[in-house]
């Protein structure tokens, strides 16, 4: 009978004692996947670092390495602290504005000029007034021989009656400010030598306060 007693406990006992056992086995493979790292964001991580590299590299390619500032809607400085020059040696001798139409056998003025002139000595160098790329460097009728420079945002410098064959710049160069492009003639609807130089932002704009402001006096 004693001997039956005690089995039962022993039985009792070794019942308790495993228990504990099946309740952990029970809770290890949850804790195990909650721990555990996924294998796809193992590697991300580690591949991270080479991986953004690697996107970088893709996003610039040689043609982009080697093309410079971008044209329109780049981000070419342009502002205040930006370098700007005067473009020509000489005192204007028209302002921005209404003025009487001029003719000449090339043809007419308009009401309106758009920009400034230079009184300057035909073959007296023209500068650029800020970095950027040439768009334009032909003969545009009335306006003469002209050179247009891209400065990024929509802004453009355009600089008329140059004289013929002086381009010192070709389309798609990169000036920067003070580059010679070109020199001072009479071509096109001019009465003698200058510079007409206008600005453009989408619309022309005054000259004058727009290079004040950039600390050019003109």
């Amino acid at each position: 009978m004693n001997d039956l007693v005690l089995h039962s406990r022993r039985k009792r006992a070794d019942s308790r004692a495993i228990r504990p056992l099946f309740a952990l086995a029970a809770v290890i493979p949850a804790l195990v996947a909650a721990l555990a790292v996924p294998a796809h964001a193992a590697t991300v991580d580690a591949a991270s670092p080479s991986a953004g590299s690697t996107a970088v590299v893709a996003a610039v390619d040689d043609s982009q390495l080697n093309a410079g500032p971008p044209s329109r809607g780049g981000n070419y400085m342009h502002d205040a602290d930006a370098a700007w020059v005067r473009p020509v040696a000489g005192r204007i001798t028209s302002n921005y504005g209404p003025r009487p139409v001029i003719c000449t056998p090339a043809g007419c003025s308009n009401t309106f000029h758009d920009g400034v002139d230079f009184g300057s000595a035909c073959g007296t160098p023209i500068k650029a007034i800020s970095p950027g790329r040439v768009t334009s460097a032909t003969n545009a009728g009335s306006f003469g021989e002209r050179v247009i420079i891209d400065h990024g945002s929509g802004l453009e410098s355009i600089y008329g009656h140059m004289q013929t064959g002086s381009f010192k710049v070709s389309v798609g160069q990169h000036v920067q400010a003070g580059t010679i492009i070109g020199n001072v003639g009479m071509t096109g609807v001019a009465t003698g030598c200058h510079l007409d130089l206008k600005i453009r932002t989408g619309a022309y704009t005054d000259p004058k306060p727009f290079l004040a402001f950039r600390g050019v006096t003109l």
